[in-house]
């Protein structure tokens, strides 16, 4: 085996020396170049969630507005205001978002000053609010006192209308026809006339009603039509069409009359009868002579028969 010399077993060390040198500093440098690598990295991602966080806020800025502007046209339309400005730049606010989501951080950047304009337009519209609520504030004041005076008035004319009708029913009371003076007498068949109240039935042929109209200045001239019911023993109204009877209305309820008879009132006193013919006996008992006009009861008288 042959022995190395001194000088070539020096070269071999200084060359193995120089590998690792060279080793060493093949690995620092794609030690540095991984960390530099692995530092840029982490800048962009975290440049990119900050970009991502800048978008989100974006969005939720615009959110935001969205629903101001929401509340603005609610407002308007409740105190009755034109929100047609307001429903447009609603409309704009929902295509930006939408452009937002895919734009870059430069266009981004850019909008900014949109959403400062949309701000602006809130405050300005804020403002017009207030002079629109003082507006209604005054008109609603002012429907008030004109509602307070309408239900016045309306009590007023109610008032005036209540007066007017019973001043018109008193009119009309006061008006009525009224029969004084009655006197209930009957006819044989010989027409001779007896009175006393108190009558046999068989010396009865016609019964004679005789009264007079008092004088009244209230009462209308002209023809009034007066009603005479003659009301037996046991409650019923003696009525045939055949001998003039009929019906009529009182107290708004229709009855029948007995015989009726057209006078031309002149306002003075004056006097009517009736002649009436029942044509059959009379019942035993108290008969009643009820005389009506313009559905009022102007007076009323009784016989007795035995």
């Amino acid at each position: 085996m042959t022995e190395q010399t001194p000088e070539k077993s020096n070269s071999r060390k200084i060359l193995l020396t120089a590998l690792i040198a060279i080793l060493v500093a093949l690995n620092g440098v794609l030690f540095y170049l991984n960390l530099k690598e692995r530092d840029k990295n982490k800048a962009l991602t975290q440049t990119n969630q900050t970009v991502e966080a800048e978008k989100d806020a974006t969005l939720a800025k615009l959110d935001s507005l969205e629903q101001e502007y929401d509340k603005r046209i609610a407002e308007v339309q409740k105190l009755g205001g034109d929100v047609e400005s307001l429903q447009k730049v609603k409309e704009q606010l929902e295509k930006d978002k939408v452009y937002l989501k895919n734009s870059t951080v430069s266009e981004r950047k850019k909008y900014i000053a949109q959403i400062k304009k949309y701000e602006e337009m809130l405050v300005a519209k804020d403002e017009e609010l207030v002079v629109l609520k003082k507006q209604n504030e005054t008109l609603y004041g002012e429907n008030t006192d004109l509602k307070g005076k309408q239900v016045r008035l309306t009590d007023s004319i109610s008032t005036i209308d209540a007066q007017k009708r019973d001043l018109a029913e008193k009119v009309r009371v006061g008006g009525a026809l009224k029969a004084e003076n009655l006197v209930i007498n009957v006819l044989n068949e010989k027409g001779k006339e007896r009175d006393g109240g108190e009558y046999k039935s068989k010396k009865i042929d016609r019964i004679k009603i005789m009264f007079d109209i008092a004088e009244n200045k209230i009462s209308e001239a002209g023809t009034h039509t007066v009603y005479m019911r003659l009301v037996e023993p046991d409650g019923a109204a003696v009525f045939d069409m055949a001998t003039g009877g009929g019906t009529f209305t009182v107290d708004g309820k229709e009855a029948f009359y007995t015989a009726k008879k057209d006078i031309l009132y002149d306002k003075t006193r004056q006097k009517v009868d009736f002649v009436f013919a029942k044509g059959s006996p009379y019942k035993a008992g108290k008969h009643t002579v009820e005389l009506y006009a313009d559905e009022f009861q102007i007076g009323s008288g009784s016989f007795v028969v035995k």
